[in-house]
């Protein structure tokens, strides 16, 4: 690894636990607490941080071996005591954590297109369905808009007759 894949990882560990952080206090809170979203979304983003925990660990150059500080935690708890503060109802809490989702959809979308360890990228595309799959049913909640997967829309084309490979 070098420095600039040390620090994308790092960036991405960070979101990744601040999304997690986000979306554990989301769930602590009084109208959150058997929210299945939130739980999957906390569980998700902490498989991330941990594989690039991991990652970052498994250099044999130790400072790169560096943990988030303590610092990085207290900033990223008040930061998602505050969005859960302000939010004034759940839909706005979500609002809130799908922001955050995509910022880190984003990031994930940069490392693994960056990163040259393809165990690493194949991590990386798992954590990479989960997290848009959770954007996803978070918009259809927020939204109520239909969920839209790969096979309803083959599925959409074919009955409409609009498939390009059949068409001779």
């Amino acid at each position: 690894m070098i420095d600039s894949e040390v620090a994308r990882l790092r960036r991405l560990r960070n979101l990744a636990l601040q999304v997690r952080s986000i979306a554990t206090v989301l769930a602590s809170s009084r109208w959150g607490s058997n929210d299945a979203l939130l739980e999957e979304a906390a569980c998700s983003t902490w498989r991330l941080a941990r594989t690039v925990r991991g990652r970052l660990k498994s250099h044999p150059h130790e400072p790169y071996q560096q943990d988030v500080g303590i610092a990085t935690l207290v900033r990223q708890r008040l930061v998602a005591q505050v969005l859960a503060w302000t939010a004034r109802s759940r839909r706005g809490a979500l609002v809130g954590l799908e922001a955050h989702l995509k910022l880190l959809s984003r990031a994930l979308d940069d490392a693994r297109a960056l990163t040259w360890s393809s165990d690493l990228s194949d991590a990386f595309g798992r954590s990479q369905g989960e997290i848009k799959s959770l954007a996803a049913a978070l918009a259809h909640d927020i939204r109520g808009e239909a969920l839209r997967s790969p096979h309803r829309v083959v599925a959409a084309a074919v009955s409409a007759g609009d498939w390009p490979y059949l068409a001779f």
